[in-house]
């Protein structure tokens, strides 16, 4: 080739569970404008990668997006790049499942466009070595990873114009590194800035590589009118036109390995994108890191930076308990499904689908932050494990579900399956239907995320800190400027306990509702999160722990708690017994209550209420009501959770609010509905409490057996 090769590629993605609207609102101003223009110029040469999601959401929804794809193919003007049908993060699910998930898009492309990938899409650009025999093994000859794999390993920026090599049982993969300077550069720069860069590449006789999100092009804030009113993709291809007359030949990575040969070998450390590895760190270690790369002066930056990274994808499993209990419980349906003689194609499909990777992580995007993409994965999980335990009557089992050396209890039938954590306090932390497909546990902690510290400097001094604009006005998505509502302000609120279920408070008797809200009602016990003794009795757990109450000023109050659950009509009714007995010499006098923290499915689905005695809950607001019931009605999956105390109690309630940036700002959302039935506590020495304690599912096959 006379002329420097560019390879131009687009990936194209929407979340497992993304909302219908916005799937089509994207498809309108972003996928469907680009392909038309792109399209009209079928001399443009370029690569791309659309997600078994979106693409299923096209075959259901769209099917002219795909048909012109399929004209683009036919034609070659476009090469199909594959991946994990579901885009999953390849490295963090089975050797089994990434195979299979390769090969399902692979099978589809060629099913579907007459065209089988030779090339993946890296979901992340999540990088290990352990996927080098699995994407051989799919016939798969080249990868794309980003220029700062090749950077942290080592690398000279300057070599990283064309592929290498990295091997493993003696076969080869091609992988292409991106170049960071382009993807920063496409859309937001202009034209000229964008033909210095390339001549400059072209100068030394190397090749141009770019691959990107193709929601660049509409769908981040403010391309739509760049790219398309504004007329950046109009004179983009104008000048590409004219450029490949002078100094360019646009390109696919298949031609490329076939005409030029591999700048040499490489063998990559773990990586994925830099500002990727940054997320992954917890908060505190964030805002450190990035101190240290703004203390370095522009010289020192450009030779040291790459050796100041954060942490690998799989870290999120640490920081974010409930993307870890999500993962592993697919990982453990997955070998399930495995084990069986005949694997069922349905359930695979579901295991696949939950895999899909948006809702484990959250970096710019909201990602676990977004309830209907969590909810969408556990229907996935549930649908897949109703299928394969049909049938099943109650079992308890211990298990380490969460791979952290610590045992679950684990109670399981055809209908539900529950899981409780022993080591936390006896929480239930799962609470999952089958045939009525949600998981009322699927909550989410408010914690301290990184981004929160300019939300608190705007809370004392009323000016932010903006960050850096592209020269043109129009930000990468990773510059944006977030300038937050006063009124979210009120929501930084940070939990010292897993929003979970069954959680036993002692507290101050001069608490509030807001101080319940705040996670600040001054605890005096010792049992809400800290270790429970435990035995199973057949169809019954009872947790024990022999804890303290430690009132201010004065020294531990011993205390004994005992809460017994017994688990009827496989598993949908459980009859809870506590017990509280004073080993003091002391009067107790305090407040005892115990808190749930439920995701009803109305929270991801809608058409839902809460109840207390009949009367809607406002569950938008915090709430204090007296008596005897709660319940938590479900239309759109047709069940209702009641939970029962048999007298009338004090209840409160309130909205269990986050506060996570996104692509358009920062947003609140709700993760849960988080309720306590509390009570006076006032024992002699020796004394002891009895409460009892229904939590019940009602749907139309159990409302005979439902118990009033």
């Amino acid at each position: 080739m006379s002329r420097m090769p560019v390879l131009f590629g687009v990936h194209n993605h929407q979340p497992l569970g993304n909302l219908n609207q916005v799937i089509e609102r994207l498809t309108n101003t972003c996928y469907r404008p680009f392909l038309r223009a792109v399209s009209s110029a079928s001399w443009f040469s370029f690569s791309i990668h659309v997600s078994g999601t979106l693409l299923t959401w096209w075959e259901e929804n769209d099917t002219a997006v795909i048909d012109l794809m399929g004209d683009m193919a036919d034609r070659g003007q476009i090469e199909l790049l594959g991946g994990g049908f579901y885009e999953p993060v390849l490295a963090a699910i089975s050797r089994e499942d990434r195979k299979e998930q390769i090969l399902k898009l692979s099978e589809y492309l060629e099913r579907r466009f007459g065209q089988r990938p030779r090339g993946v899409w890296l979901t992340e650009r999540v990088w290990e070595d352990q996927i080098i025999e699995d994407l051989l093994d799919a016939d798969i000859k080249f990868i794309i990873v980003d220029d700062w794999h090749f950077l942290v390993t080592g690398f000279r920026k300057e070599d990283l114009h064309g592929y290498y090599l990295t091997e493993s049982g003696g076969e080869t993969l091609a992988v292409f590194p991106i170049d960071q300077t382009l993807r920063y550069c496409i859309p937001f720069s202009s034209i000229n800035e964008l033909e210095t860069y390339l001549r400059q590449v072209a100068a030394k006789g190397k090749m141009a590589i770019y691959v990107d999100d193709g929601e660049k092009f509409g769908a981040w804030p403010g391309t739509h009118k760049r790219v398309f009113e504004d007329g950046w993709l109009d004179d983009f291809l104008e000048s590409v036109s004219r450029w490949k007359d002078e100094f360019i030949e646009l390109t696919t990575f298949s031609q490329v390995m076939s005409k030029i040969p591999a700048s040499g070998i490489c063998y990559l450390s773990n990586a994925s994108y830099d500002e990727m590895e940054q997320w992954a760190l917890p908060a505190g270690n964030i805002l450190q890191l990035q101190q240290l790369i703004r203390s370095l002066g522009p010289e020192a930056k450009g030779i040291y930076r790459p050796f100041l990274r954060g942490g690998h994808w799989k870290n999120f499993f640490v920081k974010y308990p409930e993307s870890n209990h999500m993962h592993k419980r697919t990982s453990a349906v997955s070998r399930m499904s495995l084990s069986t003689r005949l694997p069922d194609r349905q359930a695979r499909d579901y295991i696949l689908s939950a895999q899909c990777n948006d809702a484990y992580w959250h970096g710019i995007f909201g990602g676990l932050y977004l309830p209907h993409l969590r909810n969408a994965v556990w229907q996935s999980i549930l649908k897949a494990e109703a299928g394969l335990r049909k049938g099943q009557d109650l079992s308890i089992d211990e298990s380490d579900i969460n791979r952290d050396g610590l045992p679950e209890v684990v109670v399981t039938s055809g209908d539900a399956c529950s899981v409780f954590e022993p080591h936390s306090g006896g929480q239930l932390v799962e609470f999952s239907l089958f045939d009525h497909p949600n998981n009322y546990c699927n909550t989410l902690t408010r914690r301290f995320e990184s981004y929160h510290q300019p939300l608190r400097k705007f809370m004392e001094s009323g000016t932010y800190d903006n960050n850096a604009e592209s020269s043109e006005g129009v930000s990468s998505i990773h510059t944006l400027t977030r300038v937050p509502d006063l009124s979210l302000l009120d929501d930084l609120i940070y939990d010292w306990y897993s929003r979970n279920s069954f959680i036993d408070h002692f507290f101050d008797p001069a608490a509030t509702l807001d101080d319940f809200r705040r996670c600040d009602f001054r605890e005096w016990g010792d049992f809400a999160n800290q270790p429970f003794e435990y035995n199973i009795d057949q169809g019954t757990i009872v947790f024990v722990r022999d804890g303290g109450l430690y009132a201010p000023g004065s020294p531990k109050t011993p205390v004994c708690l005992t809460k017994s659950f017994i688990f009827k009509n496989k598993g949908m009714s459980v009859n809870v017994q506590y017990i509280i007995k004073n080993r003091s010499n002391d009067l107790i006098n305090c407040r005892f209550g115990v808190e749930w923290n439920v995701f009803p499915a109305f929270l991801a689905l809608g058409n839902g209420e809460v109840l207390v005695k009949g009367q809607e809950q406002n569950f938008s607001s915090p709430w204090e009501q007296t008596g005897d019931k709660i319940a938590f009605v479900d239309r759109a999956i047709e069940a209702e959770l009641h939970i029962g105390f048999g007298r009338d109690i004090t209840i409160w309630g309130f909205p269990v609010n986050t506060i996570a940036q996104s692509e358009s700002g920062y947003e609140k959302t709700v993760q849960a509905i988080s309720i306590m039935a509390h009570q006076e506590l006032v024992l002699e020495p020796g004394e002891e409490l009895q409460q009892g304690i229904t939590w019940q599912m009602e749907t139309a096959a159990l409302k005979s057996a439902f118990i009033l």
